[in-house]
């Protein structure tokens, strides 16, 4: 379950299933339905946030294992929303308020700005030690925001905490304190809109094409398949 709220010309998106923010079906639509509402109330920025100890520990296991066509249509709706992500009209900025953990660190990737709460929280991505593969796609956003060695995580499955994190590209920067997660959330969504909009968004544009473009490319394959 997700809420949304505009406030003060900055869009709302709160992630709480009451559990673990699982990505499944219905989550990863309600997120792209609030990006369209976001659109509609002309937000100058989006905020994405987890609940308390959790942004996202990935995707919805029940839904990811009852077989091969729900698992594709998972993936093809993790693609299209962090493509949209990454590629938004406006500057979108997640407030991971602890674990971020597979498709919950994809979402971090492709976010403009990320910041992180301090604590006994794991981010990273999982897949390798659970047996299952990355999308291509996913593969090249972390390749984008994951310098060595750290991009090789994906390869091992190892995790970060939130310091460790920030070092390995996840994150952009670690607050001590959830009132503090709000208030920098609040002031970097307002420095980003700040930018003009045009000019910020052709330059991310460019500065993206290439990663951009993989994206799209994996998008489309997996949209023509049976």
């Amino acid at each position: 379950m997700s809420e949304y709220r505009h406030e003060d010309g900055i869009a709302h998106v709160s992630l709480d299933d009451g559990k673990v923010n699982a990505l499944g079906t219905v989550a990863l639509a309600d997120v792209n339905a609030h990006l369209d509402h976001a659109i509609r109330d002309d937000a100058a920025a989006v905020i994405i946030s987890g609940r308390d100890g959790v942004f996202s520990a990935g995707f919805d296991l029940k839904e990811l294992r009852s077989g091969d066509a729900a698992r594709e249509s998972l993936r093809r709706q993790l693609i299209d929303l962090e493509l949209r992500i990454f590629s938004f009209e406006r500057p979108v900025i997640v407030a991971c308020s602890g674990h971020a953990l597979a498709a919950g660190a994809a979402l971090l990737l492709a976010a403009d700005r990320r910041i992180g709460l301090d604590g006994p929280f794991n981010l990273g991505f999982t897949e390798a030690k659970l047996g299952v593969s990355l999308s291509p796609a996913t593969v090249e956003l972390a390749r984008y925001r994951m310098p060595m060695p750290w991009f090789e995580s994906l390869v091992s499955g190892d995790t970060f905490s939130p310091h460790e994190a920030q070092r390995a590209g996840l994150l952009d920067e670690v607050v001590r304190n959830g009132n503090r997660l709000a208030e920098l959330s609040r002031t970097v969504a307002e420095q980003l809109s700040a930018i003009p909009r045009h000019a910020f968004l052709e330059l991310r544009r460019l500065a993206r094409a290439p990663t951009t473009a993989v994206m799209r490319a994996e998008l489309q394959r997996l949209s023509a398949s049976p």
